[in-house]
């Protein structure tokens, strides 16, 4: 049991025994030749570095390089006597197991130490770490051709400092701001959309959410082309937008903004920030008009005719529970057919096409009579291969995980996950108007307070992916890429088994 150890001035390398905490030159019946041919040890080259195993593992993969060790060390000291003595010493502490005159009676070549998982990080460390540096590279590029850049990131910040300003300083103006940035973003989105992969994404412009901003948009430009071109609008019609307006973006765009986990602050990305801004600002627009009537009256008398506001409902006269399509006329009942007039038709269109468009293998075909490639994705394809589908299963029909799997796979739902879908989505939004709405209307400050929670929200939620971003995905990255090596070495080495 020999260990290297420094003294003197110069340094010089000294072997000290364990057993007896003492140096060579302490050892009474060592003689001065002896001293003199265990320093040769010293002079060695090509000394290894773990010459001594950090545990007994690591001393078993030495042992079979232990001869070979002993044929190095006797070549200066000799094979016999006292040489074969050292160099006995020194190959069992190679191999960290106690000290042995005896020679071995078998020899294991050292192609007999296979690579285990145990060493995949010993063996294969520049390798193994290559790989993974060329994944965090590739996420790292993916990140910036996504416009997660300086650049990108400054304009998200100061365009939202602007709209906050802008909703304090000129609340009057503030449906040329709405417009401006929806005329900017939703074609900009359009674009990613289509190009998206490995299903174009364009029809998600037919969901509600996207709807009810198309709507807004052609409203907002309507009414100020019919000023331009002397183009008279009846009052009444005018009325019935407003009220219509007020329902849904109070309410069902409020309450997406409360619960779809997307909608948030990401300054760099313009898909994530054109989605925060169809949900949260038209809530925002409708505080304007709602609360700063008179401002807005005074600076478009000819663009906007709010006379109408002080002779507004929120409920019928029939009360608050009615069905949809009555109690119009109100906030409640505008809102609810402006909602119910997009159900329909979509439900009907998703039943007839859009549930086929997304499938693995589509029941439409060809000329040819082989299955249409899926080209298309839907926001319904979207949410349930997103983990919904087997919720659905395991809650409501106690479908095996594993077929819910294979449906998320294959983008092939049933009819009864679409039918829950849709009725849980009208449900939620004719809830919104009651919950959300309702309030926003008859209180400035709970629409205020309101939109700011929802405002800290989504922060909330930005703050959270920058977080990933910066800390716990390369960091899942890195671990899932070692696991993979390691079951890489796993297979190889029964292979070789």
């Amino acid at each position: 049991g020999l260990k290297k150890t420094y003294y003197g001035v110069d340094k010089v390398p000294r072997y000290l025994d364990r057993r007896t905490n003492m140096t060579m030159a302490d050892e009474n019946e060592m003689r001065d030749d002896v001293h003199y041919r265990a320093a040769l040890l010293t002079d060695l080259p090509g000394l290894p570095s773990d010459f001594t195993p950090s545990d007994d593992r690591q001393g078993m993969i030495h042992h079979a390089e232990s001869d070979l060790r002993e044929t190095k060390f006797c070549a200066p000291v000799g094979r016999g006597g006292l040489g074969k003595e050292l160099s006995m010493r020194l190959s069992h502490a190679a191999v960290g197991v106690a000290p042995s005159l005896q020679e071995p009676t078998t020899t294991t070549p050292p192609t007999a130490a296979r690579r285990t998982p145990s060493l995949a990080f010993r063996e294969g460390e520049a390798e193994t770490v290559r790989k993974v540096l060329d994944k965090v590279d590739a996420t790292s590029s993916k990140r910036m051709r996504e416009g997660f850049n300086e650049r990108n990131f400054t304009a998200g910040v100061l365009n939202s400092f602007f709209i906050f300003f802008c909703l304090g300083r000129f609340p009057e103006h503030f449906w040329i701001l709405y417009f401006v940035e929806t005329v900017i973003f939703i074609p900009t989105k359009f674009v990613s959309m289509v190009k998206a992969k490995p299903l174009c994404e364009a029809l998600y412009y037919l969901d509600l959410c996207w709807f009810l901003n198309f709507a807004g948009m052609l409203a907002l430009f309507a009414f100020p082309f019919t000023f331009l071109f002397d183009i008279d609008i009846p009052e009444e019609w005018r009325r019935e937008v407003y009220l219509a307006a007020v329902g849904a973006a109070c309410g069902p765009l409020l309450g997406a903004t409360l619960v779809l986990p997307f909608v948030a602050f990401l300054f760099h990305d313009s898909r994530t920030m054109t989605g925060l801004f169809i949900h949260l600002l038209p809530p925002i627009l409708t505080y304007c008009f709602l609360w700063h009537a008179d401002e807005i009256r005074e600076a478009w008398p000819n663009v906007f005719h709010l006379d109408y506001l002080s002779n507004i409902k929120f409920f019928p006269d029939s009360g608050p529970f009615f069905l949809p399509g009555t109690g119009l006329g109100t906030v409640a009942g505008n809102g609810m057919a402006l909602y119910f007039g997009w159900f329909v038709p979509y439900t009907v269109w998703m039943l007839a096409v859009g549930l086929d468009l997304p499938r693995t293998t589509r029941r439409s075909r060809q000329r040819d009579g082989t299955p249409r490639p899926p080209r298309y994705d839907t926001v319904f394809h979207s949410t349930v291969r997103g983990g919904l589908c087997i919720l659905l299963g395991k809650a409501c029909w106690g479908r095996p995980k594993s077929v819910s799997i294979q449906q998320m796979e294959n983008n092939d739902f049933e009819l009864r996950d679409f039918a829950v879908y849709m009725m849980a989505h009208a449900t939620a939004a004719v809830s919104s108007i009651y919950i959300l709405a309702y309030p926003c209307f008859t209180s400035k400050n709970a629409h205020l307070c309101i939109i700011a929670g929802l405002i800290i929200l989504c922060v909330h939620r930005g703050s959270k992916r920058y977080t990933y971003y910066s800390t716990a995905m390369y960091g899942r990255l890195i671990r899932t890429n070692f696991e993979d090596l390691i079951a890489e070495d796993l297979a190889e080495e029964s292979k070789t088994k």
